[in-house]
């Protein structure tokens, strides 16, 4: 019989994702979805090993895995931490033994890994460089939508492959959001896209497919230089046309996945989804899920009781509702079966679904009791660039305030708070900082949101029960690696904000004190490469006549490149170095790179716009000489 493992995760499309991977490990998986099922199985099964949450209804992984030791069991544990691993969590399982923490989200090789090296009587954790375990699987046994959302909740880098008999799909995957997808689709492609929608006639479309071929460029560039679109309607043609791939796999009735992980897309359109990614998973189970899957599932589990998710990184993510989605949100209780929405109208039905396979609610086996779901609202999409330096810059100094707090402060509770006062400060803190908030926002903006998400994040997890509180005192005592962690993160937050004077400066064409800006960014987070590209550019911009200058920057942008080619601005300021140097094929070559990496960039479409009319004008200029 085959090593069994028993998997105790509250959510159940991650639960699959794992258990998925270990069945191809040749592990036999028992599955159980609260703490006090894990401590009972555990019991009744004697498993060969234990992968737990930390985070379980009823009783949570430090619980099950104290149970577990008080009756002498030694079966080994892997428990997974939302957030940083702090001290006293290592000190507590090193005193329970067979204990491997291991800190959400988890590459699925190091996880795997460790539940074998675990099974096998190893304790340590899997080295680097541990072979790749794939994710395999069926479209008829995991939906879409939940396969997508648990790679999310996953933060997962790579690319998801699907096959439905002769279509083919590949969605590039960016900490678990798709930046990109692929079609083997002719339908798909650009060009029938846009005759479809009535926007070009076959003929316009049928010449630019003709200058492609010709060499000209790519076939956006080109019909901007016929004059039948503008850079911004191209931006939105490629737009529309990569969400129109995606969104076609929803409606598949069977099909085949390989998640590989690690691996980068090439040439695949650039995804700039308006929403969240839960959202989008809702949207696709409204408009394009089969209806018989969604009845199909209602119907299985028609026994099976809904309730809001406990977790709040799951309540608050942003959903578009209408009145009455809302108002069924709002009446969930804990107590309503799933079958009472089998005559529900058919647009609840979809979203009830939806919900269900990104986790907003959840099945229980029992009617428990559980307050209806007030919709979380987010905040309007930053409008202008000037709205969006204005919540950057009040991120960063939320940011450098919380950097200077110990965990009850960044809760804003006393240290004499319970249980219940702590997650109530919990809730509302995480809900001013979910990532789904700032989904429409620069870059720049989401990573000190998420920074902010993960110090919150991180504060629950240490002070959640009086264990972990009492564990956290003991730290604060002793205090030396707390305050070496904030000092890391205070430092990167202070490159953050003089990046941004940089920014300011150079706006106002002061390139000099930007120069001087960029340059103190750089010597401060040197693994930065948009910090170091915009150090090239105003370099440039200080000195424009200077051949020696300009190689210098032309060598600190592609160094920004390397360190971050998933950013178009890096490739824009190399694009118009070259055009300075006179390589025009070097120059539309980047140009062309950024366009790949963000289909919405206007100043890489506009450059590509301007050198194809320099080239027309050319050709013409030529034509006239050789007619004499």
């Amino acid at each position: 019989m085959p090593p069994t493992i028993l998997c105790a995760q509250d959510d159940r499309n991650l639960y699959e994702i794992h258990e998925r991977a270990l069945i191809e490990q040749g592990f036999r998986v028992l599955g159980v979805h609260d703490g006090d099922q894990a401590l009972s199985t555990t019991r009744d099964e004697a498993p060969d090993c234990v992968l737990i949450d930390a985070v379980l209804p009823k009783r949570d992984g430090f619980a099950v895995l104290k149970a577990i030791r008080s009756e002498s069991r030694s079966t080994p544990v892997v428990l997974l931490c939302t957030g940083r691993i702090s001290p006293e969590f290592k000190k507590l399982a090193e005193q329970l033994g067979d204990v491997a923490l291991l800190s959400k989200p988890v590459p699925l090789d190091q996880l795997v890994g460790q539940v074998r090296d675990f099974v096998h009587g190893k304790k340590e954790t899997v080295a680097d460089g541990a072979p790749e375990v794939p994710l395999k699987g069926s479209l008829g046994q995991v939906h879409l939508g939940a396969l997508l959302h648990a790679l999310y909740a996953n933060k997962e880098n790579g690319v998801l492959l699907m096959e439905s008999g002769k279509k083919k799909k590949a969605i590039q995957l960016k900490d678990g959001y798709p930046t990109a997808v692929k079609s083997n689709l002719v339908t798909e492609c650009l060009g029938n896209m846009l005759v479809h929608s009535g926007r070009l006639s076959t003929d316009q479309v049928d010449e630019s497919i003709r200058r492609v071929k010709k060499g000209e460029g790519l076939q956006g560039q080109i019909l901007v230089a016929m004059d039948v679109l503008d850079e911004e309607g191209v931006a939105k043609a490629l737009r529309d046309q990569a969400e129109g791939k995606l969104f076609e796999i929803f409606e598949w009735k069977r099909g085949r996945f390989v998640f590989q992980r690690g691996r980068r897309l090439q040439r695949g359109n650039t995804l700039a989804l308006d929403g969240s990614p839960a959202d989008m998973v809702v949207r696709a189970a409204r408009k394009h899920a089969p209806i018989g899957r969604v009845d199909s599932f209602l119907k299985r589990h028609a026994g099976d009781y809904v309730a809001v998710a406990d977790d709040p990184n799951k309540r608050f993510q942003a959903i578009e509702l209408n009145q009455d989605e809302q108002n069924m949100l709002e009446d969930l209780d804990g107590k309503l079966p799933l079958g009472d929405f089998l005559d529900a109208p058919e647009r609840l039905r979809r979203t009830l679904y939806g919900l269900l396979m990104i986790q907003l609610l959840v099945l229980r086996d029992n009617a428990t009791s559980s307050p209806g779901l007030q919709p979380f609202e987010p905040d309007q999409p930053a409008r202008t660039n000037e709205d969006d330096a204005e919540l950057r810059k009040q991120l960063t100094s939320l940011a450098q305030e919380l950097r200077d707090k110990n965990y009850y402060e960044v809760l804003e509770i006393q240290t004499t708070a319970d249980d219940g006062a702590v997650k109530a400060a919990f809730d509302t803190q995480i809900q001013r900082v979910h990532p789904d908030r700032y989904r429409n926002s620069s870059g720049a903006v989401r990573q000190v949101a998420d920074e902010i998400h993960r110090l919150i994040t991180s504060a629950y997890d240490s002070l959640q029960d009086v264990a972990r509180r009492s564990a956290y005192a003991s730290m604060l005592r002793e205090g030396a690696a707390a305050r070496r962690e904030q000092q890391r993160s205070k430092h990167a937050v202070a490159a953050e904000s003089v990046f941004q004077r940089g920014e300011a400066a150079m706006k106002a064409r002061d390139y000099e004190g930007a120069l001087v800006f960029f340059g103190s960014a750089v010597e401060q987070m040197p693994e930065e490469g948009e910090y170091r590209a915009h150090y090239g550019w105003c370099l440039h911009l200080c000195h424009p006549d200077n051949e020696v200058i300009v190689h210098e920057a032309v060598e600190h942008i592609q160094c920004g490149i390397k360190l971050a080619r998933d950013r178009e601005k890096p490739y824009v300021y190399l694009g118009r170095l070259y055009k300075v140097m006179g390589k025009t094929a070097a120059a539309e070559k980047m140009f062309t790179r950024a366009v790949q990496v963000s289909s919405d960039c206007v100043d890489a479409l506009r450059e590509l716009r301007l050198l194809n009319m320099r080239r027309e004008k050319s050709k013409g200029l030529i034509g006239k000489l050789l007619r004499r």
